[in-house]
């Protein structure tokens, strides 16, 4: 392998998403990925569409480039050979159960007492203190944690992605490159802590913020909470009452649109783009020529303006508005289905997509290492690994003689993967 991190050893304990594609972000730097499961595998293996015994679409997409070794931590012949792997390793990711890593001496302290530079970073849901450190946590879960989840009169409605659990990953990568970093110059490595919780409160930068002496109705909401749901209150009930103390006002000119066709998304965000979107679309908009107009009931305004919006853009084909406003220079885009993205032609042409070959499955289409470097490129190394393809190979690697290996396999303390036969 090459890539700005050939030569780095990176032991993972991942489960589900938020580690496991950390990892796989290291491994597409070239890095020796080693992916350490339980004897049935990452839970991911039988996530999403099932494709056989041990392979699910939820693996594929989080574990390629890595190598797979299947056994039972709790044999102590077993336990040993890991200990060997750490005490070599540059990094360790984990995401274990919580309290699991302690229990099997896997813990940050007891990997760093042999191995002082270890960068050792640790995904957990809730963080490490507080009433819920601790507690299992899914990204559903800190979606309704951290209001996330957007609230309608309806109820919660998730966001269909997992978009905690990614940026997680990319934090926590974000943070091992960092502390390697560190460490090249100090020569000590360090412990990360990285939860979902902070990463669902960073993709809500905009909103997770409060300025006092603009910002005060959120407290009177938050206050009126306390007792509303006690008091018998719907949530219709409070909805209302927390627009009425803060008006939900979306502009006009940001947001999807029906055309003749299909859909288009506009994005004019500053004062600027309003003006002209409404120009080119012939809005006669008072607040647009005076920005310290305001109109008795702004809502109803705002509505109004929007309806003019989609009337008009509603009487074209998509084509003719990307047409449009693409020679006016204004933020525009097709709105397109999950389904259509594998035949992007901007993501092809931009090397965002990339064909692999699985060694049990075939051919399949995956998103690429995500950024592009022009002295150190990152690449695909294979496909995400059979459930313990390298079994064999890294213990060799951990010291253990073929015969030890041997009676490991016989007494299926450790999973050796088996190929399919040619042509099945």
């Amino acid at each position: 392998m090459s890539g700005p991190y050939a030569g780095l050893k990176v032991i993972e304990f991942g489960r589900f998403i938020a580690a496991p594609y950390c990892g796989q972000l290291f491994s597409d730097g070239g890095a020796d990925v080693i992916k350490i499961e339980p004897l049935h595998g990452d839970d991911a293996r039988r996530n999403g569409t099932r494709l056989g015994p041990t392979e699910a679409r939820q693996f594929l997409n989080k574990n390629r480039g890595k190598r797979s070794i299947a056994l039972n931590l709790s044999d102590v012949r077993v336990f040993a050979a890991v200990q060997n792997l750490v005490q070599t390793a540059d990094v360790v990711i984990s995401n274990f159960r919580p309290g699991s890593a302690e229990k099997l001496g896997l813990d940050y302290a007891t990997v760093a007492s042999n191995n002082p530079g270890i960068v050792y970073a640790e995904n957990t849901a809730f963080g490490k203190k507080g009433p819920l450190a601790g507690k299992v946590g899914m990204d559903l879960l800190l979606q309704g944690h951290t209001g996330l989840a957007e609230m309608t009169k309806k109820g919660p409605v998730e966001i269909g992605d997992p978009i905690i659990d990614y940026s997680a990953a990319m934090l926590m990568a974000w943070g091992i490159a960092t502390a390697l970093y560190h460490r090249e110059k100090i020569g000590v490595g360090q412990r990360l802590d990285v939860s979902l919780l902070q990463a669902a409160l960073v993709i809500q930068n905009n909103v997770i913020n409060h300025v006092d002496m603009v910002d005060s109705w959120r407290h009177e909401f938050v206050d009126y909470l306390k007792d509303a749901f006690n008091g018998g209150q719907s949530l219709q009930d409070i909805l209302d009452h927390r627009d009425r103390v803060k008006p939900p006002i979306k502009s006009p000119y940001y947001g999807f649109y029906t055309t003749s066709d299909g859909y288009l998304a506009i994005a004019a965000g500053s004062r600027g783009l309003r003006v002209r979107t409404a120009a080119l679309l012939g809005i006669d908009d008072p607040s647009i020529d005076d920005p310290d107009y305001l109109p008795p009931d702004i809502l109803d305004y705002t509505a109004r303006m929007r309806g003019h919006c989609a009337e008009i853009i509603a009487n074209k084909t998509t084509s003719h508005w990307l047409t449009v406003f693409s020679e006016a220079k204004l933020p525009a885009a097709a709105v397109q289905f999950r389904d259509q993205v594998l035949d992007d032609e901007q993501s092809w042409e931009n090397e965002y997509l990339v064909r692999l070959e699985h060694e049990d499955l075939g051919g399949m289409t995956v998103v690429a290492p995500p950024v592009k470097f022009s002295e150190t490129a990152l690449a695909t190394y294979g496909a995400s690994p059979p459930l313990g393809k390298h079994t064999t190979e890294i213990l060799s690697e951990a010291g253990l003689s073929g015969e030890e290996i041997d009676a490991l396999l016989a007494d299926n303390v450790v999973h050796q993967h088996t190929p399919k036969p040619a042509g099945k």
